[in-house]
């Protein structure tokens, strides 16, 4: 079975917009309960900036980052196109650049279940301002998922854990964030969308294998997980 690197570059090659379930739709409709206003943002794992240029048009202060260097590259042409003025900015999460209490609200989609969360966590903490807030898309998991599924998912998409929303909650306060709310939302409950594609010229034929060994997955844990919305605050 192929691993996370290949299926994060084949999101990369196909250049995917909002990956997770509900899109942008989903994602525009949770951002616009919060008051954001002044607020310095920062996306983390921002794909191919198709989010962060919905914030910026909405006069918002964001700073992308991502981790993959041909997700960069779209985001930023994306932002040329657009005239945008701001610039995705090539970092690993665990260990970013920015001085501490440098901003008020991470946005997170689909991005930490993918990294260690006992060092991305701390390094979120330090980023945000007092009172600042997380606000995380996450798959959590049910007490139905089988072992045997779980053992192949995080092979396959080189996840460390795929916790459920008790232990996103108790992770979450061991790493000092206090407010901490979860919404799940059930896969079927979830208006189905298409995601974005702005392809890269050459895809060669083994991405679509594991393309394959993703859907097949997506389709074998439906029932076992959900879209968890994450709201916690420093």
């Amino acid at each position: 079975m192929m691993s996370n690197k290949a299926y994060t570059d084949l999101l990369a090659l196909l250049g995917i917009g909002g990956a997770h379930p509900g899109g942008l739709e989903l994602t525009k409709t949770i951002l616009l309960k919060e008051n954001l206003s002044d607020k310095k943002l920062l996306e983390i794992g921002c794909g191919t900036g198709q989010t962060s240029m919905f914030l910026h048009a909405m006069n918002i202060d964001i700073t992308p980052v991502d981790n993959h260097p041909i997700m960069i590259q779209k985001a930023n042409n994306r932002f040329a196109d657009h005239q945008a003025g701001i610039t995705a900015l090539q970092m690993d999460i665990e260990k970013t650049k920015f001085k501490g209490s440098s901003f008020d609200f991470i946005l997170s989609e689909s991005v930490l279940s993918f990294t260690d969360t006992n060092k991305t966590l701390p390094e979120l903490f330090r980023l945000l301002k007092e009172d600042g807030v997380l606000l995380a898309f996450e798959m959590t998991k049910n007490d139905t998922m089988p072992l045997e599924l779980e053992d192949r998912m995080k092979q396959f998409y080189n996840m460390p854990r795929i916790l459920s929303k008790n232990e996103w909650k108790e992770t979450l306060r061991h790493h000092g964030f206090n407010k901490v709310e979860l919404s799940p939302l059930p896969l079927g409950e979830i208006e189905p969308s298409e995601p974005e594609i702005n392809p890269s010229e050459v895809i060669e034929d083994m991405y679509f294998e594991v393309m394959n060994e993703h859907e097949k997955l997506t389709y074998e844990s439906q029932e076992h997980v959900e879209l968890t919305i994450i709201r916690a605050q420093r």
